[in-house]
């Protein structure tokens, strides 16, 4: 058995729909959801650009093939592989709340980003089931083990897999000045990626290099991501993972809602992903 687009594509949004983790309930409001319905882009197992990733980022990157065989040993071929890139946008919810502050993330964020694990372990497992009950094998980068980061990537902080560069290779948006992906709905999202064996129709990457929707990369007419950041960890030469990563240390030190249980919760500071131009899209239209 095998599946087409449209057929994952329900699978995906009925997963979305499903979802008993996607609200705000910690903030009492369990009717308010998290994230927003997905979109997606697919891309080949083998595209040359998953074997610049390992070159680019770190040999600890993980190829789709090797991905796939950690849930199938010794099985798979790179070739009959899709990588499956998952886009979730933030709500209005989230980034109105969020464009208002400027020196640590909203309550609405902090819970958005801390309590998505959780919600996109529910969403993998439910849509990996879903695809064996078609007869697909599938691989959920977010179930495997040995995800992880690594301090000692070519850029510093770097995971066993990137996220947003499965994205890139997918057709879903280029990167901005801050190293997040400007995608159609903006750059306020989040990725998840599944690896697929089914023979699934590629997406058609509509730009030719990999900071074409970033308006300062374009022509310097924006740069609104680095006021946005209270350390100035954005600057014209880039993002500064590591000052970045020390501040999100700071803010939970010094102004963490004292109601919200942060256990568990993975922290993501995010000031530069709103009020900005590329907030809700690709800004050049």
């Amino acid at each position: 058995m095998s599946i087409n687009l449209q057929q994952l594509e329900q699978a995906i949004q009925g997963t979305y729909e499903s979802l008993e983790r996607n609200s705000f309930s910690t903030l009492g409001r369990p009717d308010h959801v998290m994230w927003d319905a997905p979109f997606f882009g697919v891309s080949k197992g083998d595209d040359p650009y998953y074997d610049f990733l390992k070159k680019h980022i770190g040999s600890f990157h993980w190829s789709p093939l090797e991905a796939f065989r950690l849930k199938y040993p010794g099985e798979g071929d790179a070739s009959q592989l899709r990588v499956v890139s998952i886009c979730f946008p933030q709500t209005m919810e989230a980034k109105n709340s969020q464009s208002k502050e400027t020196v640590c993330p909203s309550r609405e964020w902090i819970v958005s980003r801390g309590e998505w694990e959780p919600m996109i372990r529910e969403f993998s497992e439910k849509l990996t089931k879903t695809l064996q009950d078609f007869g697909v094998r599938s691989a959920s980068i977010d179930l495997l083990p040995g995800l992880t980061v690594h301090k000692d990537g070519n850029f510093g902080l770097s995971a066993t897999w990137s996220h947003r560069h499965a994205a890139y290779i997918s057709g879903l948006g280029t990167f901005g000045l801050s190293d997040g992906l400007i995608t159609e709905k903006g750059k306020a999202v989040r990725f998840a990626t599944l690896i697929v064996e089914a023979p699934l129709e590629i997406t058609h990457r509509p730009y030719e290099d990999h900071h074409e929707w970033c308006l300062y990369y374009r022509d310097g007419s924006c740069g609104v991501c680095m006021s946005r950041c209270p350390i100035q960890a954005i600057t014209e030469k880039g993002h500064d993972k590591n000052a970045c990563d020390g501040y999100e240390e700071v803010f939970v030190a010094k102004y963490w809602p004292k109601d919200i249980d942060r256990t568990n919760y993975k922290i993501g500071c995010g000031l530069c992903q709103v009020a900005i131009p590329c907030q809700n899209k690709k800004p050049l239209e």
